[in-house]
């Protein structure tokens, strides 16, 4: 049988969603919460995303200053983390209403996913 993500298009999407995200100490599962996350694609039942911070620096990342907080409600800086994600969609809660992506911002995301499936294509030549 042939999954529906696999050759699911691609539609292209421009929302917040907060993302759950598991806890792991030592092995052990300790807690979840919930985090902000800019969905720019959606193909089937799977959400492309990035995770949004107020942190300029992360463990094991790098992270881009956006160049307007997505939040119109907060005035703090705001980072993207470098680093396309994929996960089912019932891992997302509701969208964020009010909250916006610049478009250049925007651009410079859709363009690292670009730059990322590309040289992953090219890995497995």
């Amino acid at each position: 049988m042939k999954s529906k993500n696999k050759n699911a298009i691609a539609r292209k999407k421009k929302e917040f969603r907060f993302h759950k995200i598991e806890m792991i100490s030592n092995n052990k599962k300790i807690s979840f919460g919930w985090h902000p996350a800019y969905v720019f694609l959606e193909k089937g039942n799977i959400y492309i995303y990035v995770s949004v911070t107020h942190s300029n620096s992360i463990k094991n990342g790098l992270v881009v200053k956006l160049k307007k907080n997505p939040n119109p409600k907060d005035i703090r800086d705001s980072y993207y983390v470098c680093e396309i994600k994929e996960d089912t969609k019932d891992r997302f809660r509701r969208r964020r209403e009010g909250w916006l992506m610049d478009e250049e911002d925007d651009d410079a995301i859709r363009k690292l996913y670009q730059k990322l499936k590309k040289d992953d294509s090219a890995d497995r030549t």
